[in-house]
């Protein structure tokens, strides 16, 4: 397990923070080329990749940046597909339920189970489907796309329950990588700043700036969010064939300067939250950095916009 000691980090930002910035995206950019390299050796019997990791982990993004990097490195053309675009509408029948009576939007049997796993079947295949199209704002599919891997193509599927059997079945034609934050930071007082308290970081950013969500409510629901990790994600782990670390030793010091000041003047909500209290501890012995700072192609991005 990799720590990154305060002290040391602040004293890195001090003097060169471009040096830290760019050692951080190189760090992540050599894993995933690393990984590239296998996947396009092995295209021609595993020509899917499934990405899974909690919330927060960047999948997104990783998905895109190894489409990227297969294209550029490797000549090899990929797509990259959510497996978002699988959801049941809100409305369909028997959805699954959490402990309050409310959709669990965690679960994997929110997924459309059989419609997905005959459509990696046909994937695998490189035979036509209709692939369902899922709009957020309806919260219900709206459309259908035809879709049909071509020959020497690789197709990159992410998605929270991509390794979970029951959601993308037990193939033997997909490579399977888990991504999340696994690197923690360390205080003087050896005081641990967990990769879950990070990618909670990550989602007040995004959630608050981009989805016109309340700090308070991003706090309130991120109980469920783990929850379903521990039970949906967490348990599959074990599965992939590689292991990608989204850890950017630097990102901390971002979303200080993007969250510090709200979150203090909305401390009233967040008495005993201790999500709350380790985040505001590490901001207030980390040195900032400006979100100008971050390179536009980061996966930082995806949270800070």
């Amino acid at each position: 397990m990799k720590y990154v000691n305060i002290d040391h980090l602040n004293k890195a930002i001090t003097e060169n923070p471009r040096e830290v910035i760019n050692n951080s995206e190189e760090n992540y950019y050599n894993q995933l080329n690393n990984m590239c390299c296998k996947i396009y050796q092995k295209r021609d019997i595993h020509p899917v990749v499934l990405i899974s990791g909690p919330s927060g982990s960047g999948k997104t993004s990783t998905a895109n940046e190894m489409s990227e990097i297969l294209n550029k490195n490797y000549h090899c053309k990929s797509n990259v597909i959510s497996l978002d675009n699988y959801f049941r509408s809100n409305t369909s029948p028997d959805m699954p339920k959490d402990k309050n009576g409310n959709i669990d939007l965690e679960s994997p049997l929110c997924t459309d189970l059989k419609l997905l796993q005959e459509h990696l079947f046909l994937m695998n295949k490189g035979e036509e489907f209709m692939m369902p199209v899922f709009d957020f704002k309806s919260q219900s599919r709206s459309g259908y796309v035809s879709f049909k891997r071509q020959p020497e193509t690789v197709v990159i599927m992410e998605g929270i329950h991509a390794l979970n059997p029951l959601v993308t079945g037990e193939n033997n034609f997909a490579v399977c990588v888990y991504i999340s934050v696994r690197t923690r930071l360390k205080d003087r007082d050896n005081k641990i700043l967990h990769p879950r308290i990070i990618r909670l970081m990550r989602r007040l950013c995004r959630d608050s700036l981009f989805r016109g969500r309340s700090l308070k409510s991003v706090f309130d629901y991120y109980e469920s969010v783990t929850e379903g990790e521990d039970k949906y994600i967490y348990p599959f782990k074990h599965r992939a064939d590689f292991l990608i670390d989204t850890f950017m030793s630097y990102e901390v010091s971002v979303y200080k300067s993007l969250l510090q000041k709200e979150l203090f003047q909305a401390k009233q909500n967040f008495y005993g939250n201790h999500y709350y209290n380790d985040i505001m501890d590490f901001f207030n012995i980390l040195l900032p950095i400006s979100e100008k700072e971050v390179p536009s192609d980061s996966l930082i991005r995806e949270f800070i916009g």
